[in-house]
């Protein structure tokens, strides 16, 4: 082998789709799981439609998600938290916009213990009021920090302009929020919304079948009454332009610059994608290219598709130094009047056809990763043959349908400019 000459490159093979299986209690929990036998772990992701979209008041939804380890009818937070120590296994929280979940990473052969506390936990929690007020005091903590990042608050003041303060899609909260969360109201929107008529669990890694009994049992509990309706919200954004949020003692200035992107759903999605990262979805993006390495104005750049349910916004973000802030904004723009007016070469275009493909099998690198993905794609009525027909349609993306793609996509008339440090 000359190690002096470089390697051929070949075209990335299509990744191999772990098949998922799935039984549904007859309490209505429905349970998916990916088998790998090999593994001495497996992975549990309890899903619940309790999320931002359908909380009664700011900050509940994500208070109740993270309080289900501070103690249940049989045990204190103290004991849960020991039990899951001894047992070497870790737990996770995470509140969304439409869902909220709690996870299990576990050796097999403490499935018992471990599957039967997390179900106790998602069925028996009591938000006990001392474990709540420490938990606000440490929020507030974190939401005083918070606000005093440019970068915060330029990226929620982007997402206040684009949904409207009153959307569930802003997350709009302030700290006097925080002292209005009681247990009571906690247990109210536990009751409501930790049904099984609207719980999915997903399982992978060693999924045996002790795995499956004790999730079984320990979950069949779970009551299952009916979900009330979603509640309708109307998006209400401010119009386009340029917003400032003054920050005198800033060190810095972060810049937000977007509009509304393209959903999961929509057929522009895996083009409009491939686009974004030839404009800041990795790192030798031409943003990244032009602001940092060029000229200097940053440590890093990026931009970014985020999409949900009902809605997706598509953003730049950057922090640089405030004298530099309207040049960077020049050549923000100035880069998507390029891809506008000018194809992507060829030679770039499939570096960044390889990458993206690269970055498609990375999501799908292992049981684990195939688990997160599914997870997410069912909330779509998708599944993971997602990525296989997203690898296809990439091969067949030309330079024309990027530079059409960024022609009716990413309208500067239509964004929202924002920034957050000292004024100019």
């Amino acid at each position: 082998m000359n190690r002096n000459i470089e390697p051929p490159i070949a075209e990335i093979s299509r990744p191999t789709l772990w098949g998922h299986q799935q039984i549904t209690l007859p309490n209505g929990i429905e349970i998916v799981y990916l088998h790998d036998p090999n593994q001495e772990v497996f992975k549990m992701d309890v899903v619940l439609a309790a999320g931002i979209y359908n909380q009664s008041r700011p900050v509940i939804a994500s208070s109740m998600i993270n309080m289900l380890n501070e103690g249940t009818r049989q045990h204190t937070s103290a004991e849960i938290a020991e039990l899951f120590d001894y047992h070497g296994a870790y737990v996770d929280y995470n509140c969304g916009m439409h869902k909220a979940e709690l996870s299990l990473i576990s050796l097999n052969k403490y499935a018992s213990q471990t599957i039967r506390m997390l179900a106790e936990m998602t069925l028996e929690s009591t938000f006990p009021q001392k474990e709540l007020e420490t938990y606000i005091r440490n929020r507030k903590q974190q939401h005083l920090v918070n606000i005093e990042k440019t970068s915060y608050l330029a990226r929620m003041e982007f997402i206040y302009r684009m949904y409207g303060k009153e959307h569930p899609y802003a997350n709009y909260f302030t700290l006097e929020d925080f002292d209005q969360v009681t247990p009571e109201l906690l247990l109210d929107f536990y009751r409501e919304r930790v049904q099984a008529s609207q719980c999915r669990i997903m399982i992978c890694g060693n999924v045996s079948d002790t795995v499956l009994q004790e999730v079984s049992q320990a979950f069949s509990p779970m009551s299952s009454n009916p979900l009330p309706p979603d509640k309708n919200y109307t998006i209400q954004p401010s119009s386009p332009g340029k917003y400032h949020i003054s920050k005198p003692d800033a060190v810095q200035t972060s810049i937000r610059i977007g509009k509304s992107g393209v959903a999961l759903l929509d057929e522009d999605y895996t083009y409009f994608q491939l686009l974004n990262m030839v404009l800041g979805g990795y790192f030798g993006s031409r943003l990244m290219s032009n602001i940092r390495e060029e000229k200097g104005y940053t440590y890093g750049i990026g931009s970014y598709n985020v999409t949900m349910p009902q809605a997706a916004h598509w953003m730049i973000a950057t922090d640089v130094n405030t004298e530099a802030t309207d040049a960077t904004i020049t050549e923000c723009i100035k880069e998507i009047r390029r891809l506008q007016e000018e194809p992507v070469p060829e030679e770039e275009l499939s570096l960044v056809k390889s990458y993206f493909n690269g970055e498609l099998l990375r999501e799908l690198d292992g049981v684990f990763s195939q688990s997160d993905a599914l997870k997410h794609k069912l909330n779509y009525g998708l599944d993971n043959t997602f990525y296989l027909r997203a690898i296809d349609k990439i091969r067949t993306c030309t330079a024309e349908d990027i530079m059409r793609l960024a022609q009716k996509y990413l309208n500067v008339d239509d964004m929202y400019i924002v920034t957050a440090g000292k004024d100019a």
